[in-house]
């Protein structure tokens, strides 16, 4: 399990053309003002992915900001846009449904080290639903975490080239 910001505007600078010998370019920026959007992603070892969660910084939810996205992707707001502790509780029952953790067959959840992982409600919510929550050692996650390198590298790449 892990997150990633996307922006809701991409940082792919445009071609210019000038002409020859031109000193100054004139540069276009987008006149939408930025936004981050939290994707909390999560794909088990044999490559089945639990659907999504986007964290869209809001007061009030809009029904038309996430009409095509994935298919039981799961829709939260917040403030800042980011994950917090209350949030990722509602991640975990997400997760839970998902996933279909019981006695018999339990889950190792792995997960960076971030503050939101880390609240009692968390533990015990994950203790009475079969879930053996595992985080990485701090500033180890980039190298330790598959889906920054295999999952959000060429996400992020495809989303620039495409925008």
């Amino acid at each position: 399990m892990d997150e990633t910001d996307i922006s809701t505007v991409p940082n792919r600078t445009p071609k210019a053309i000038t002409p020859k010998g031109k000193k100054t370019v004139c540069k276009i920026s987008s006149a939408e003002r930025r936004q981050t959007v939290t994707a909390v992603c999560c794909m088990s070892a044999t490559g089945v992915f639990v659907p999504p969660a986007f964290i869209l910084p809001r007061k009030k939810m809009n029904p038309l900001l996430y009409k095509d996205a994935p298919i039981a992707t799961l829709p939260v707001i917040s403030d800042t846009g980011y994950i917090n502790s209350h949030l990722f509780i509602d991640w975990l029952k997400h997760f839970v449904k998902h996933a279909k953790p019981s006695t018999e067959d339990p889950v190792l959840l792995i997960a960076d080290n971030h503050t939101s992982h880390f609240s009692l409600p968390a533990v015990l919510f994950c203790r009475e639903n079969h879930i053996a929550f595992l985080t990485f050692p701090p500033h180890t996650s980039y190298v330790l975490q598959p889906l920054d390198k295999c999952f959000f590298a060429p996400l992020k790449a495809l989303y620039s080239s495409e925008t």
